[in-house]
């Protein structure tokens, strides 16, 4: 299988149940979820993270959205193809999500979380355009300057 890794950085101060990174199938393509790594940085370098407990939620989406802004999938060997798995930092409207998360990862601010999947089989996402998962903010407002960095990795 073919491995990517993609990651971005949520918009400051992310308001409570907002999405902020989707990993979404295409019609000729699905992928699994291999790792999440997810952390808050303060926009500034010089400041201190806020300490403070936070929450992501990875939710089931259960619909396409429209009009994506697309984030960037690198290729951990170079003799794969580009992927036709999508991932994205904003849609004009987002996909719809299931009622509930599939998913919530609770951690502090200044510590950050990694989280492999490696024999988990069942963070998948189908070959279809109205599959995937959206990571949300579950943890209440982010503190001004503050945004979640997260990366994640995949397999198609």
């Amino acid at each position: 299988m073919a491995r990517y890794k993609a990651q971005l950085a949520s918009s400051a101060a992310l308001a409570n149940d907002t999405g902020f990174a989707w990993l979404m199938g295409a019609a000729t393509e699905g992928c699994k979820l291999r790792r999440i790594i997810i952390g808050v940085r303060h926009t500034t370098a010089a400041t201190a993270v806020t300490d403070f407990q936070t929450r992501v939620g990875v939710n089931r989406v259960t619909g396409d959205g429209t009009t994506i802004t697309a984030g960037t999938i690198t290729k951990d060997d170079l003799r794969h193809p580009t992927p036709a798995t999508r991932f994205a930092s904003a849609w004009a409207t987002p996909p719809a999500l299931a009622s509930s998360d599939s998913l919530v990862i609770p951690f502090n601010a200044k510590s950050g979380v990694d989280l492999p999947f490696e024999f988990l089989e069942e963070f998948w996402v189908d070959n279809l355009v109205t599959d995937g998962f959206a990571f949300v903010n579950r943890g209440g407002a982010l503190p001004a300057s503050h945004v979640f960095d997260i990366t994640v990795a995949f397999e198609v």
